[in-house]
């Protein structure tokens, strides 16, 4: 129950900040622009607007990610309020995980508000709202529950500044993450394929949650492959967060 009166409490102090309106109003504008600069593709509008607009989902759920929870803990310690819900009869543990779970119900409600956005574009352009285009939008919410988990372990221990810059770095490497495996077999040197392939099994394989590509095109997804991602974002996710709580136990606050 204090988890999710964390949550609740997180969530709700998050949708007090303006920068949430911001990302909301600039990412249902670009999104309308897709559509309004579809013709200019002749025989790729839906196209287009199909991709723009998930794209635009996942970047700025990211953003937002960033943006909204790099800050949250040292603003909250700042002000005292963490001090003050640490003496009270809650444990670190239940504060991450209700700082985890509110910031991962904050980014769900916007990206299912910008995927209605979407949704909408896709419709006025003359597109058909496709199943592959549901499952992007709810992968793109587990790849948010990875990204806020990441952060969460990241700014148990830095600065904003520094939790931003670990963060995106992860989110980057973690769609080029692949590419390490390839990278590691073209080495000459043994330490050099070791620290790749260790690098690969470290990094989120976000770009197992992107199937943009497949949503445009029209392409069927193999049979089970929601599931398995699925299983894959939570125990990432998990072990993660289960790190966050062992450095934020061992953290001093003042």
């Amino acid at each position: 129950m204090r988890v999710i009166a964390l949550a609740k409490f997180t969530l709700k102090s998050y949708l007090q900040e303006k920068v949430l309106l911001v990302v909301m109003i600039f990412s249902a504008m670009l999104m309308l622009s897709s559509y309004v600069l579809s013709p200019l593709a002749v025989g790729a509008q839906q196209k287009i607007v199909v991709d723009i607009g998930l794209a635009a989902i996942s970047i700025f759920a990211v953003v937002l990610i960033v943006l909204l929870g790099a800050g949250s803990f040292h603003l909250e310690k700042e002000r005292g309020i963490l001090r003050a819900l640490l003496a009270k009869p809650i444990s670190r543990v239940e504060f991450v995980l209700g700082k985890y779970c509110g910031t991962v119900a904050m980014v769900s409600i916007v990206v299912v508000l910008m995927a209605s956005v979407h949704m909408l574009v896709v419709t006025l352009s003359g597109a058909e709202v496709t199943d592959n285009m549901v499952s992007a939008v709810y992968l793109t919410v587990l790849e948010g529950a990875v990204v806020t988990a990441l952060l969460t372990l990241f700014s148990s221990f830095s600065s904003p500044i520094l939790g931003s810059f670990f963060t995106i770095s992860c989110v980057v490497a973690g769609h080029f993450s692949s590419d390490l495996l390839t990278f590691a077999e073209r080495m000459g040197g043994t330490m050099p394929k070791i620290v790749a392939t260790g690098a690969y099994f470290v990094l989120p394989n976000l770009e197992l949650l992107n199937v943009r590509s497949e949503a445009v095109h029209g392409l069927a997804l193999p049979s089970g492959f929601v599931l398995a991602v699925t299983g894959y974002a939570v125990a990432y996710a998990a072990v993660v967060l289960y790190l966050a709580t062992l450095v934020f136990r061992a953290k001093e606050v003042n």
